[in-house]
Order: structure tokens, then C-alpha cells, then sequence
């Protein structure tokens, strides 16, 4: 971590890259949950979005908690919007 001017390690460095990488993948897969839930899906997104600004300025664990919570609301968005659409299909027998 850069403090006080101090450069960080290449360990920092790839840690850092592997947290905004997912955290880009995370917030695409987000607003297409949107799509399937879209309170859920909104969640996500600000989640991401959070975590891809916590990953650029330097607070990874902050933004890894970020990716874990964007992770479980939009995991969630895809169960409820799935259970949905298979609920209207099941009733148009």
C-alpha cells in the first residue's frame, strides 16, 4: 500500500489488479441482473461501483467486502428473477 509517498509492492500491486478486474467483472454481471430483479440488481451495481472506486484509490479490503456483499445481491437477483419467470410459465398451463 502507497503510504507517505512509499511505493507499493509488486505483491500489492497484483493484489490490486486481481480485486479491480473482479470487481469489473462483478459490475457487468450486476446490471444484467438488473434485468431478473431489479431492486437486487441495482444493489449489486452500487456495490461494484463502490468496490471498482475502493480497488482505484487503494482500499482493497474494503473493496474485496464490497465484491463478496455485490456478489450475494446479485446471485440473489438471479434466483428471485429466475424463480420468477418460472413461476409465469408454470401458470399459463
Amino acid at each position: 500500500m502507497a503510504i507517505l509517498g512509499i511505493d507499493s509492492t509488486p505483491e500489492d500491486q497484483a493484489r490490486r489488479a486481481a480485486v479491480e478486474s473482479k470487481a469489473n467483472g462483478i459490475f457487468i454481471a450486476s446490471l444484467i441482473s438488473i434485468l431478473f430483479c431489479c431492486v437486487g440488481g441495482i444493489i449489486a451495481s452500487i456495490l461494484a461501483h463502490r468496490a471498482k472506486n475502493d480497488a482505484a484509490i487503494g482500499n482493497l479490503d474494503s473493496a474485496e467486502s464490497s465484491i463478496n456483499m455485490a456478489f450475494i445481491f446479485m446471485i440473489l437477483s438471479y434466483v428471485l428473477g429466475g424463480g420468477s419467470v418460472v413461476s409465469q410459465l408454470t401458470q399459463l398451463r
